[in-house]
């Protein structure tokens, strides 16, 4: 389709009077004053031989008034994300110092000192060993815990192998095992560690805590004191 001499001007004043209202150049992002500047403009400019017809008129009002409302969400979510931010850097931070229980079937090693490790026996057992192995899956260490009775137990490690030399600082896998007159199979008992946040680590899209020489992820932390 071609363009008239009409038309052509129409449209060349309509662009020069939008860009001299606005003062902007062409394909910048405008306010919404300046889209109203632009969109008066445009009603003012236009070709008298073909109009905007209404339906084109309520098109654009309807997409910007769309657009500004996405703004305002997005605008509106990144401040409650910059928020939540702050608020969990200073939750985390807090707990520097706190003792915190976690799932301690993985421990920390750190200058041959270890966090303590809680069991619960439900009824009296005849024999209760602990076996500690180091990160390739050996044994390092086994203690036997003698018969309890049913309640809560602590087990102290003192961070030494068999034959009494100081272990390596690194990560350890403890096991408590149960045996009772009349069952073979040893049972295998829920372990829950306790120790004191060292730091928080926030280098990662999820952080965790610094604790006992090894790295706690907050999913695995089960009450804080």
């Amino acid at each position: 389709m071609s363009t008239t001499p009409v038309q052509a001007s129409a449209a060349s004043a309509a662009t020069a009077a939008a860009t001299t209202a606005t003062g902007l150049p062409a394909n910048q992002t405008i306010n919404q004053q300046q889209f109203l500047t632009l969109f008066l403009a445009q009603l003012k400019n236009q070709d008298p031989l073909s109009p905007l017809q209404p339906d084109q008129l309520t098109s654009q009002l309807a997409q910007f008034s769309s657009l500004e409302q996405l703004t305002g969400i997005n605008s509106r979510l990144d401040t409650l994300a910059g928020n939540f931010k702050q608020d969990t850097t200073g939750a985390l931070i807090a707990l520097i110092g706190k003792q915190v229980s976690f799932d301690g079937s993985q421990i920390g090693l750190k200058a041959g000192k270890a966090p303590d490790i809680g069991y619960t026996l439900a009824a009296s057992a005849d024999k209760v060993t602990a076996t500690i192995r180091n990160s390739s899956g050996q044994v390092v260490r086994t203690v036997e815990l003698g018969p309890l009775g049913p309640g809560e137990h602590t087990f102290k490690f003192d961070g030494r192998s068999g034959n009494g030399a100081l272990l390596a600082d690194g990560t350890y896998k403890v096991e408590v095992t149960l045996s009772a007159k009349g069952n073979d199979a040893p049972t295998q008992l829920s372990l829950l560690a306790t120790d004191t946040v060292e730091g928080v680590d926030m280098t990662s899209s999820t952080p965790s805590l610094l604790v006992g020489g090894r790295e706690i992820g907050l999913d695995q932390v089960k009450q804080v004191r």
